[in-house]
């Protein structure tokens, strides 16, 4: 009789992280066909193999690591085509608008520019970084096979900008919908729609892609409340619904409602035009009160934070990740591009909102264990990947069997030891990724190899 148990690796070491679940200390990850099998102690591990398959450890591939394991990092908002545009982001500028403009003056120019390969450089950073996700927001069809190029899993994100209310009534849909079967018939599936930003929309097309993007199964993901000129005026629930949203006349852009000087925040403007819901997750979410949180939080709306973005951007000021925390905001990480930040690596983002979070007076002893679920979990519930047999951003049974291997020094020799090897991680994790595996494969290795 022919034996059609499929192969298992195993993945042993010190100290996993499951996020879905207790830390493991002494741990054992077995992998078959591409998800995670088990998970547990490594004595447990052997007993679980032995009553399932007849099979002890050594029956087994094994690769021992020495340090922490975690799920695969998500990078809950780049733009991997910018890549090649880290001069931008090494500059220094005194507003956003200044950033803006040495930004456009690259993009802007007529010389050709490499997108596929600088896309697949970044693609290819993230990897190399621990991160097997992303949110990857795409403007020209040539880079939109990034996420592909590295297998990551993730959603290319369709950029959608610069279009007034006249022009898209003309031919804004059917535009949008021949890049979207272009992106298609270069393999690109797994696809979302990303509105630019209020600024830089009309009305008509910020009514309209939510409409076109839920009517193909995709989800969203906008740059919202990044800019000082996207922050509101109004104190109160109670103002916000009288002031403006019930006036009659009809508002063209969210540039026009800032002139009239309504008070109204660009949070509050989409969530007029129902825009917001539990298939869009935004970036940035710097200027959100306390009344655009609470809209974000009640329409499910995770907020992916880039702090050093923000910097480098001058937005005039840093995302309220403290009051985030204690109200509850579903909440992920990204790094944006290299236009805007020093580095791909996720986890410089991380330690960086640890040092934030307690300026803003945070005093949760939890800071460092959401700081870890807001890099995987977090990552993967702001692209809905959070559940069913594709989902990431975890290691437990079923789930995608992709992991990051971190050379952090791991102590597990007593409770407050395990504590600060968690926080030796979070602060100072980056650069010390030393594997990553996506779906079972092992896409980088200095371990191993």
């Amino acid at each position: 009789m022919t034996d059609t148990k499929s192969p298992i690796t195993l993945f042993l070491a010190p100290l996993v992280i499951p996020v879905t679940g207790p830390m493991i200390c002494d741990a054992a990850i077995a992998v078959s066909d591409g998800h995670i099998l088990h998970v547990g102690t490594r004595d447990w591990m052997a007993e679980k193999l032995y009553e399932e398959r007849g099979e002890g450890l050594a029956d087994c591939e094994v690769l021992r690591w020495n340090g922490l394991i975690t799920p695969g990092l998500v990078n809950a908002h780049t733009h991997l085509q910018y890549t090649g545009m880290a001069s931008v982001g090494k500059g220094s500028y005194d507003c956003f608008r200044s950033w803006e403009l040495a930004f456009n003056a690259i993009y802007d120019d007529p010389a050709p520019k490499p997108w596929r390969a600088w896309a697949h450089e970044g693609a290819r950073k993230l990897v190399e970084s621990g991160t097997t996700a992303a949110a990857d927001v795409v403007s020209d069809l040539e880079a939109a096979d990034a996420l592909l190029s590295q297998g990551l899993h993730g959603i290319t994100y369709w950029e959608v900008m610069d279009w007034n209310n006249e022009d898209w009534m003309r031919s804004g849909t059917e535009t949008l919908l021949e890049n979207i079967d272009k992106l298609r018939a270069d393999g690109v599936t797994e696809l979302g729609i990303s509105p630019h930003a209020p600024y830089s929309l009309g009305s008509g097309p910020l009514l309209d892609l939510p409409d076109i993007a839920r009517n193909l199964g995709m989800r969203l993901h906008i740059h919202l409340g990044e800019t000082p000129a996207e922050a509101g005026a109004v104190p109160s629930r109670l103002t916000s619904l009288t002031s403006w949203a019930w006036n009659h006349r009809e508002w063209k852009s969210f540039n026009d409602l800032k002139r009239a000087g309504t008070g109204a925040s660009a949070i509050q403007f989409l969530d007029q035009l129902a825009v917001l819901g539990p298939d869009v997750h935004i970036a940035h979410g710097v200027h959100a009160s306390r009344e655009d949180r609470r809209i974000l939080r009640q329409r499910g709306v995770s907020v992916a934070l880039c702090p050093r973005s923000n910097r480098i951007t001058c937005t005039e000021g840093d995302a309220p990740i403290a009051r985030y925390l204690e109200e509850g905001n579903p909440l992920s990480v990204g790094t944006d591009s290299l236009s805007s930040s020093p580095s791909l690596d996720v986890l410089d983002d991380v330690a960086f909102l640890y040092d934030l979070a307690i300026q803003q007076g945070y005093e949760g002893e939890d800071l460092t264990h959401r700081l870890v679920r807001m890099v995987t979990l977090g990552g993967a519930e702001s692209m809905g990947l959070n559940s069913g047999p594709k989902r990431i951003g975890q290691i437990n049974v079923g789930a995608s069997a992709d992991l990051a291997f971190f050379d952090v020094g791991v102590d597990v020799s007593s409770p407050q030891a395990l504590e600060a090897t968690l926080d030796r991680f979070i602060r100072h994790g980056s650069g010390t990724c030393k594997a990553t595996v996506i779906e079972g494969r092992i896409c980088y290795d200095k371990i191993w190899a």
